[in-house]
């Protein structure tokens, strides 16, 4: 019989964990820090993506090449984005880097692990260690409270990131940035740098400057599904803009590449905002 998560909160090494029922999807479990929302998991359903963000990861998982993936996921939360890619592209290749001690006991014990390995780590440090073109997908959505740390967001970080990466294969990551997106122009421009092809998806309304949200980006040596995610785009749910070619270009308005050298704080979300 399967596991079924307990209700609680733990004390992990970034703060209050606590897993929530969902009172209208009772096998949906949210995962919270601090009050800071991490994951929606479907315990029934792992293809269940509650998040939008995370419906757009999946996405861009959905349009890759068929059959099984060889994937590296920083950042772990609960770990959502790797049990839809196990249910998904069954046979697929995962490993899990969450930088949470505490955490990562939890999610073990609460929620299991099948279908991936989860291991503790600082992101930056693990994707030095793995072997050159190895991933077929590597996802990055590591933030420490609700922040991302500087660190996996410079131009030396992408680039080793793009050695981990098979010919076509794809970085996809989820940041955090509001009002003029000066992080996102700049990190769009640090990707350009790196990859000759690069989408943004984000809700309108962030994109307008209207209010601080999640934005996915992604880039690859190869052409990126950009019909297929501008017709799963248009759905009813969670509409994106797909962003692309020269109006990214112009989004990016200048913004210069992120360096070590140059690496400044990341966006801090309105303190209203959970």
């Amino acid at each position: 019989m399967r596991h079924e998560p307990v209700p609680g909160r733990w004390q992990v090494d970034g703060g209050t964990a606590e897993l929530l029922r969902d009172a209208d999807r009772p096998s949906g479990v949210e995962l919270s820090v601090d009050g800071v929302p991490q994951s929606y998991v479907d315990t029934d359903d792992p293809t269940h993506l509650d998040y939008a963000y995370v419906r757009w990861l999946g996405d861009l998982v959905d349009l890759a090449p068929p059959g099984p993936l060889t994937a590296l996921h920083l950042g772990g939360g609960a770990c959502t984005l790797p049990r839809y890619v196990a249910a998904t592209r069954p046979g697929s290749t995962q490993l899990v880097v969450e930088a949470d001690a505490r955490l990562v006991e939890v999610v073990r014990a609460e929620l299991g692990t099948a279908g991936f390995k989860l291991r503790v780590g600082d992101a930056r440090a693990e994707v030095a260690r793995l072997a050159e073109a190895s991933c077929d997908l590597v996802v990055g959505d590591v933030f420490s409270a609700a922040r991302i740390p500087p660190h996996v967001t410079t131009v030396e970080h992408v680039r080793a990131v793009a050695r981990l990466l098979r010919p076509g294969g794809a970085y996809a990551l989820n940041v955090g940035d509001g009002g003029a997106l000066g992080f996102t122009r700049a990190t769009v421009a640090t990707l350009h740098d790196v990859f000759a092809h690069v989408v943004l998806l984000a809700d309108p309304g962030v994109l307008r400057g209207r209010r601080f949200g999640n934005l996915v980006l992604a880039g690859s040596d190869a052409p990126l599904p950009l019909d297929g995610l501008r017709r799963r785009a248009a759905r009813a749910a969670g509409t994106a803009r797909v962003v692309s070619g020269d109006a990214l270009h112009d989004l990016t308005g200048g913004a210069r590449v992120i360096t070590d050298a140059t690496v400044g704080p990341t966006p801090v979300p309105p303190a209203d905002l959970f």
